[in-house]
């Protein structure tokens, strides 16, 4: 199979000019960030549940030469390939949404309108797929429960293993669309108060729109940063070996970057325009092997990362690398 570059364009995407400029700074004014919000974006509530594979464990069980006061003692319940199947699924399920979606509440992501579609069929399919995970665990449920009770000895309790039908119930997964403002019945039963209500809303929303806008900002820089700390030579004078996600991770912010912008940063526009015009054509190999690219590549993403250090310095937080998704 043949490789493809990293990204292909009919068209490649506008390049700003080598040192055009002076570093983009501060926050992008939106005349009503919480309105141009709420037009751009619908709140999604997802849920995944699972069930839970440790119990405490009695320390009078558990004999030690220490203050047992200090100790806290936990088993597992199963050793099963089946269930860690499914608990790695689940972290597949909150990565896409991770990289889709927007900050917002907790256990509420804002989702750009313009990627409901795709959200949509995404999640239908991961419930799909998942149920397939789960019907396995189910079916390999009471080998397990045999093999623990073998295994754990004298800290088995069959009360930590319920029958299948009830520990089927344990595993779920939806999703629905839900509303963010104030209630309209508020407005006839008190006018302060519903006023009040929206005032919160709005100003909620505007502290959202601020917030995207640097979260965006911020796994740009450290994903840039990542990608040019790889590109480097070692200590030996050798480049430094880098994973695929590397590149990866970088190529799938800047794909869903335009339906994630729904603060309208035209400044983070121009910094992932010129990353894609940089990586137009690019083969993942040819980082490896073609040292002149690699140069090329390295002092450029360099040159975009100290752009958005410079951003978000500005701005007045800082972004530290050590923080955030790792790459």
């Amino acid at each position: 199979m043949a490789t493809l570059p990293l990204f292909s364009f009919t068209s490649a995407p506008a390049v700003m000019a080598a040192g055009q400029g002076q570093p983009p700074s501060g926050p992008i004014p939106i005349v009503d960030p919480g309105v141009d919000l709420a037009k751009k974006t619908v709140c999604i509530k997802v849920r995944v549940s699972t069930m839970g594979n440790t119990r405490k464990v009695s320390t009078s069980q558990i004999e030690a030469d220490a203050d047992k006061d200090l100790l806290r003692v936990s088993k597992h319940l199963l050793d099963s390939a089946e269930l860690k199947a499914i608990n790695r699924f689940d972290g597949e399920i909150r990565r896409f949404l991770y990289n889709i979606c927007l900050p917002f509440e907790v256990g509420i992501h804002l989702l750009p309108i313009a990627a409901l579609e795709t959200v949509e069929q995404r999640l239908r399919q991961f419930a799909a797929d998942r149920g397939q995970l789960v019907a396995a665990f189910l079916a390999a449920y009471p080998s397990l429960r045999e093999l623990a009770q073998a295994r754990l000895r004298t800290l088995y309790n069959p009360a930590d293993y319920p029958p299948a039908e009830d520990v089927e119930r344990q595993f779920g997964f939806s999703w629905q669309y839900i509303s963010f403002g104030v209630p309209e019945q508020l407005k006839g039963i008190s006018r302060e108060v519903f006023e009040q209500e929206r005032e919160k809303a709005a100003q909620r929303m505007a502290e959202a729109s601020s917030e995207i806008q640097l979260v965006l900002r911020e796994t740009m820089a450290k994903l840039v940063q990542h990608m040019a700390d790889r590109l480097q030579e070692g200590t030996d004078g050798k480049p430094l070996r880098f994973k695929e996600t590397t590149v990866s991770n970088l190529v799938e912010f800047l794909s869903n970057f335009e339906f994630r912008n729904v603060t309208d940063d035209t400044q983070l526009q121009q910094l992932v325009s010129q990353a894609r015009g940089l990586l137009q054509g690019v083969y993942a190999d040819d980082l490896r092997t073609v040292g002149s690219l690699r140069a090329r590549v390295h002092q450029s993403m360099s040159d975009i990362a100290g752009q958005l250090d410079a951003m978000l310095t500005k701005a007045g937080r800082k972004f530290r690398f050590e923080e955030g998704h790792a790459a």
